[in-house]
């Protein structure tokens, strides 16, 4: 009897553990197109729950040939956008990427991106492993009118 008593007690404890929730966690938009339009934008908030720092590696969906990271800027009134590299998530804070920053560029959509539909994403973190979600696709989501 003992013997088994000794064996429940690394259940009991585990079974005592709070929940773990995800490590990062991540919600936003993208914005909706027309027939015929072949880019967009997805825009993220990314809150790193870990403990230790974390870097945004690459991003993908099945809507889009290509998901990258841009960032966008304006100097001396001509607007650029580029590719940016791993994106750094510090531990415990919050990354938002917002029309006419920071937003991941869809290019060589599959089909138009339509009002009230999900995209899927599949983001990749050094730490924290792949994360999948899905986004809303509205009109504006947000904020701006920042176009591709």
């Amino acid at each position: 009897m003992r013997f088994f008593s000794l064996l429940a007690l690394p259940l009991l404890a585990t079974a005592a553990a709070p929940a773990q929730g995800p490590a990062v966690h991540v919600t936003g938009w993208a914005r909706a197109t027309v027939p015929g339009q072949t880019g967009s934008a997805a825009y993220l908030s990314i809150h790193n729950g870990q403990r230790t720092a974390d870097r945004l590696l690459a991003v993908a969906t099945p809507a889009a040939a290509k998901a990258t990271i841009h960032t966008t800027s304006t100097a001396g009134g001509v607007v650029r956008m580029r590719a940016a590299g791993p994106l750094p998530v510090g531990a415990g804070q919050m990354v938002e990427m917002k029309p006419g920053g920071m937003h991941v560029m869809l290019t060589g959509l599959k089909a138009p991106l339509r009002v009230g539909q999900q995209l899927p994403l599949t983001l990749r973190f050094q730490r924290g492993g792949l994360v999948r979600t899905s986004v809303p696709i509205s009109l504006e989501g947000g904020g701006g009118g920042h176009r591709h």
